[in-house]
């Protein structure tokens, strides 16, 4: 079910289930997601799922229980409630519990649908992917990854009013291009299949995978280094969660704590989160329906906001943006220099195409370690050298996005530990340590 309208009459039919509650909510979730995967220059797989499910938050003396299932029968739909109910009775009152969300002005819909996408075949995919090939087989290289078109849908309906809905497609690529002893990484996602050029993704990986052929070694130190947006989106991630007000009052482990309206990161940096935002078009509201606003986090330097949920603004007095417990629609606004510009003016540093297991490791200084993967490269007069063997990198955001310069073009990036969106350029990062590498690129 990925038509909002149908997944809302849903919503407010399981709803109207819900007895003896002082409060009561439903949400549904719709999606259809089809992959096709590739390995060695084929199509290895063309896979295809459906799913709707739904979910009762039940609340009575404080005591909250919920429930889901996939089963939309009427009798799946009473089992739910009836569940959810139980499991109320069955565990301890919150005592900072108030209340769930309550009905609010909601913004129209940026466009999130589109026919490419929604009406994509496997026959469509594999177009994409033929490009991909041509270019890998030229440069005698294999290839793997894949490329997926999905739609999806939510809506929510609670028992003091809140109806809200939204549906939206969604679609990427992902290509690792592999020689012997290298490989070069590129992605795209978009909400548009049809904007996506596999034939331009997969030059940028071919290219990095031939950048030379024996990995070379590079002593650990502090360099100049050029994040891409893949690179680049997990570790301002770690930032993100920062701007949770329950960070700053509860747990205290909110590098924002006495930050806030002072200069702390260079001027270049200006991160604001919308949904409405071309290239974002996220659903404009939280996941129990409360109206999701525009925030602006960070303004040439300056942190100036904080993100807050239903939950967290009742239990601290503060105003209800909207999110999730973090920033959820998150834009670095783009720089004035073209990536290969800022590659041209590097002297010595090091281009990062890609990080994974990247961790915090102290929140107050917001300090962070993870690995590089797909393709390491060394920078020598604005040319790409070498390719390195991958690094383990550890260090502060803080101090990283202290002076730091952004491409022009803003990329969808995805973030493998979390469940958002973030809109991001390249980065060149003056100083940014590398503290230690492996045998391996």
């Amino acid at each position: 079910m990925t038509d909002a309208r149908a997944a809302l009459a849903l919503a407010k039919k399981t709803l109207a289930l819900v007895s003896g509650a002082d409060q009561a909510s439903v949400q549904v979730n719709g999606a259809d997601a089809a992959y096709s995967r590739f390995a060695r220059n084929y199509v290895v797989a063309n896979l295809a799922s459906v799913s709707t499910t739904v979910s009762v938050t039940f609340v009575k003396n404080k005591q909250q229980g919920l429930s889901t299932t996939g089963d939309l029968s009427e009798t799946g739909l009473r089992a739910v409630v009836a569940r959810a109910s139980d499991v109320a009775a069955h565990v301890p009152a919150n005592p900072e519990f108030v209340s769930l969300a309550v009905p609010g002005a909601i913004g129209a819909s940026a466009r999130s649908v589109f026919a490419a996408t929604a009406e994509a075949t496997p026959a469509d995919r594999i177009a994409k992917l033929k490009a991909v090939f041509a270019r890998m087989e030229r440069s005698s290289l294999g290839s793997a990854g894949f490329t997926t078109t999905q739609a999806h849908s939510v809506a929510i309906a609670n028992s003091l009013g809140v109806e809200a809905a939204w549906e939206g497609t969604y679609a990427g690529i992902e290509i690792k291009a592999i020689a012997e002893r290298t490989s070069g990484y590129a992605d795209f996602w978009t909400r548009d299949y049809a904007v996506l050029d596999a034939a331009e993704r997969a030059h940028i990986a071919a290219a990095k995978a031939t950048v030379s052929d024996d990995p070379a070694g590079l002593a650990p130190g502090t360099y100049t280094v050029i994040l891409e947006p893949p690179a680049f989106v997990d570790c301002i991630n770690n930032l993100y969660y920062g701007f949770a007000v329950d960070k700053i009052k509860e747990s205290q482990d909110s590098w924002l704590i006495d930050r806030l309206d002072k200069p702390l990161f260079s001027p270049n940096l200006t991160v604001i989160d919308d949904w409405s935002y071309p290239g974002v078009a996220n659903q404009p509201f939280a996941s129990d329906g409360a109206p999701t606003q525009r925030v602006v986090l960070v303004e040439k330097g300056v942190p100036k906001g904080i993100v807050s949920s239903t939950y967290l603004a009742n239990k601290f007095g503060v105003e209800n943006t909207g999110h999730d417990g973090y920033p959820t629609n998150a834009i670095v606004m783009p720089g004035t220099k073209s990536r290969e510009q800022l590659i041209a003016e590097t002297e010595r540093g090091i281009l990062i195409s890609r990080t994974w297991y990247t961790r915090t490791v102290d929140p107050r200084p917001c300090t962070i370690t993870g690995l590089t993967r797909d393709g390491v490269y060394l920078i020598e007069n604005g040319r790409l050298t070498k390719t390195l063997r991958n690094f383990r990198f550890f260090t502060s955001m803080l101090s990283a996005l202290a002076d730091v310069e952004f491409a022009d073009k803003l990329y969808r990036s995805e973030s493998a530990d979390a469940p958002q969106t973030l809109l991001v350029p390249a980065a060149k990062i003056a100083k940014f340590t590398m503290s230690d590498q492996t045998s391996f690129a």
